[in-house]
């Protein structure tokens, strides 16, 4: 396969943002092989950088289409809707960090930004993201044309970089007073190199805070059922290994920070709201559901109706056969998502604060 940086340099983020937009971006941007990316799963010279950033140039189009900018689960209860259930995601980490104005912070696997920007308007702090694929720099800083005023722009920033090397080719040291990751951590299974580095960035006693994808306590590794779901998710969502619960708090403790608080927040919602929780995969649950584009998009239905919709207009030559290989391939990711969520084996929300010492 190629790499990344010559496969993202072909991709145009000139579609409309919007989703007939994202759906054409789908339709004619040219990839490299998603043939050749599951591949590279059992090449051990390869590393998981490169796993992100060409999973980043596959699934990226498919990501605003079914999900928009914000590219991350999130709790819920009855009553209120996918999008404020998304925003509200990103508001309780803000909190968490007690972010004000005039703060240096950073997003570190930024994704196209739109939890950042999101941040950034709730705090007025100064956010720089972080992320691996050129590409979604790129679709961030449009969206950021059209979304934020002058004067918001000017407290938002982003940057191509690795999140394991920030110090100092993306940050000076200890000059963050903030951290975050949301749901990125993951692509790195050994946390310590990743913490290490934001401990680097950050000045003595500044926060960290991360939303956390890993296998939780009742996974079973002897168990051919479970050990298929964590495949499943791991090749569709682009991690080399799921790590459980104890990577990310032994990371953060081998990397020069005290843990203030952590848990589950998918165990916390059902405590929170009882017989209204709406679980984290609901949509992707759901045969079907018309209460709104994305929930559409993300259900069975609006998975297959869009692969379809992929393999029919490949048929006659009018995308390239990547497109519903890809789709094909984040499908299977979204089924073994909902398994792992219903077996309760796998969390997308395990949450970390920490203080560096």
């Amino acid at each position: 396969m190629g790499s990344g940086r010559s496969c993202n340099a072909r991709i145009s983020e000139d579609g409309s943002d919007s989703y007939f937009g994202y759906l054409w971006s789908i339709m004619s941007n040219s990839k490299d092989a998603v043939n050749g990316y599951e591949g590279r799963f059992q090449d051990e010279s390869l590393t998981e950088r490169t796993t992100t950033d060409e999973y980043y140039d596959l699934a990226t189009d498919f990501y605003l289409y079914g999900w928009g900018s914000s590219f991350h689960f999130a709790t819920r209860f009855l009553g209120e809707s996918l999008e404020d259930s998304i925003v509200r995601h990103e508001h309780f980490l803000a909190a968490k960090l007690g972010l004000r104005p005039g703060q240096k912070v950073a997003d570190l696997g930024m994704g196209v930004g739109g939890p950042l920007r999101s941040i950034q308007k709730f705090s007025n702090a100064d956010v720089t993201g972080v992320t691996i694929n050129d590409y979604q720099v790129r679709r961030a800083r449009k969206f950021t044309k059209r979304e934020c005023s002058a004067a918001m722009a000017s407290h938002i920033e982003y940057k191509q970089g690795d999140f394991t090397k920030l110090v100092p080719e993306v940050f000076a040291p200890e000059s963050l007073d903030a951290v975050y990751y949301i749901e990125s951590s993951c692509h790195i299974a050994n946390r310590t190199e990743v913490f290490l580095e934001s401990a680097k960035a950050l000045k003595k006693g500044g926060r960290l805070f991360s939303y956390e994808w890993v296998m939780t306590d009742r996974f079973n590794p002897n168990d051919p059922e479970h050990l298929a779901i964590k495949k499943g998710i791991e090749i569709g969502d682009g991690i080399e290994e799921l790590v459980g619960i104890r990577g990310p708090l032994e990371g953060l403790n081998n990397s020069g920070f005290r843990i203030i608080e952590h848990g589950d927040l998918v165990d916390l919602a059902e405590e929170w709201y009882g017989d209204y929780n709406v679980p984290w995969y609901f949509e992707m649950a759901q045969f079907y559901s018309f209460s709104s584009f994305r929930s559409f998009a993300l259900s069975e239905f609006g998975q297959r109706a869009l692969g379809t919709l992929l393999w029919l207009a490949g048929q006659v030559g009018l995308v390239p056969e990547d497109a519903s290989k890809t789709e094909q391939m984040l499908r299977q990711a979204s089924i073994n998502l909902v398994k792992g969520g219903e077996l309760k084996i796998f969390t997308p929300m395990y949450y970390v604060v920490a203080e560096k010492i």
